[in-house]
């Protein structure tokens, strides 16, 4: 018998250097779409109407499908060009040594992070914030105290410093080195002034390259109950910078959480076969990366969003699936198609909520309203919202959460390909008193209100 262990960054780093020697748009191409094709028929993958699923069956078999995917494609480094491998037994060996539980944050702010099995009655964690949406530097700590004052917010998301001293923070350079450290002290500031300095930071999100991972660590950045954030790369790739940022992290004891978000439409395909590679990177993330916490985002290659039919459906069978066959820590996060202020983007926060609470995540992120890339277009009502709900649909049976998905799609699902653009932070907010705007408050009361006639309960 052949006794496995988990594979280790540094192990990884030296498989991607032996590995085969593939190029990129074949990798892309050829292997990524057809490997996904090829699993989905051999596993008869056909997800049906269900936003989350309520078979059984059909969560195991997605799960193998996304395991099959990950041991028999690999992973790709394009800096190497080169391809690394797992067993299938190192992968449930990885999950084994994977932690089940994160406390994040320290003091009074101090939250746990830890396995909601099914659709537990615990709600998630709601880690509000930018989410990596661009934020002026002028108002970047006001921006967070209005989130870290939210009673819903138990962590904070970080946003992109758009400037700083008027300079764009570019990749390798030393702008980004001190936007970097100036972001996360205006995060600590916000919290700070909201009297939640304890509370934890997803980040950082300005641009981050390997000098980042230094000044994460520095003294007044990041600390050990922070979720220190690193991306793979679509598809099924990571580059030699994450690998080194992971490497930093690890040997520091630190806690990891890595993103990745499947396009729906894009090198994967279908549903079904995104749903396979989002299986699949998910797994990565503990069995070859070694990190805490993996947080995914299926997005909508025409309309930019998370909350489309097929990325929601793609989330929660994924979440599903996991959740019914490993203890590993989920979260997801939200890119709403609409801008703030409106009722559209409240409504799209809120079907993903119901989601991703009933699918099994243990962490929601958000939110990146118009699409994460407008500056300053984001408001803290939109984490409200998603934590309010996200409360109200905590242990919800899933056929009627299923019944409630459906009908919240399909009343915003057509303004996808043109939805209202919204306002500002700054034009639906006092900056003085961080009291959002009675238009914002009006707009908010008639989402919730919405929200209430299809039976979930809310209060404002």
């Amino acid at each position: 018998m052949n006794i496995s262990r988990p594979v280790s960054i540094f192990e990884a780093h030296d498989r991607f250097l032996n590995g085969k020697k593939v190029r990129e748009d074949t990798w892309d191409y050829e292997i990524i779409p057809v490997n996904a094709v090829n699993i989905k028929n051999r596993y008869k993958l056909a997800f049906g109407k269900d936003t989350v699923p309520e078979d059984r069956d059909i969560k195991d078999r997605l799960f193998s499908a996304g395991v099959d995917m990950l041991v028999e494609t690999g992973f790709f480094n394009p800096d190497t060009g080169k391809v690394m491998h797992v067993t299938e037994a190192e992968i449930f060996e990885g999950l084994k040594k994977a932690g089940k539980r994160l406390r994040m944050g320290s003091g009074k702010d101090e939250v746990t992070c830890e396995r909601r099995s099914g659709n537990s009655s615990v709600r998630p964690i709601i880690q509000g914030g930018p989410t990596g949406t661009p934020v002026s530097e002028e108002l970047f700590v006001t921006m967070i105290h209005a989130y870290a004052q939210e009673a819903t917010v138990d962590a904070l998301a970080s946003g992109v410093m758009s400037t700083i001293d008027g300079h764009p923070p570019m990749t390798n350079t030393p702008w980004e080195i001190k936007a970097t450290l100036a972001e996360i002290r205006a995060v600590r500031e916000g919290a700070a002034r909201a009297e939640r300095s304890g509370m934890a930071i997803k980040g950082p999100e300005t641009p981050l390259s390997i000098g980042g991972h230094l000044v994460s660590n520095s003294g007044g950045a990041l600390g050990k109950t922070d979720p220190h954030m690193c991306s793979q790369l679509n598809e099924l790739k990571i580059d030699t910078t994450g690998l080194n940022i992971i490497a930093g992290w690890v040997a520091d004891s630190n806690i990891i959480m890595m993103e990745q978000m499947p396009i729906f439409g894009g090198y994967c395909g279908g549903i079904e076969e995104s749903a396979i590679c989002d299986v699949a990177t998910t797994l990565a993330s503990f069995a070859i990366f070694g990190v805490n916490i993996h947080i995914d985002g299926p997005i909508h290659m025409k309309w930019g969003a998370t909350t489309a039919r097929e990325t929601l459906q793609i989330a929660g069978h994924v979440a599903a699936a996991i959740d019914a066959n490993t203890d590993i820590l989920l979260a997801n996060q939200y890119y709403t198609a609409a801008g703030p202020c409106t009722e559209m983007c409240l409504l799209e926060t809120a079907a993903q909520a119901i989601t991703d609470t009933v699918s099994g995540r243990e962490l929601l992120s958000g939110v990146a309203s118009a699409k994460g890339v407008s500056r300053d277009k984001t408001t803290p009502m939109e984490a409200r919202i998603m934590g309010d709900v996200a409360s109200a649909a905590a242990g919800m049976k899933l056929s009627d959460a299923n019944e409630m998905i459906e009908r919240l799609i399909s009343g915003y699902e057509d303004d996808l390909s043109h939805p209202p653009k919204g306002r500002r932070f700054q034009d639906c907010y006092d900056l003085r008193t961080i009291t959002p705007s009675k238009e914002h408050t009006e707009v908010y009361e008639n989402a919730v209100q919405m929200l209430n006639e299809l039976g979930l309960g809310l209060r404002y």
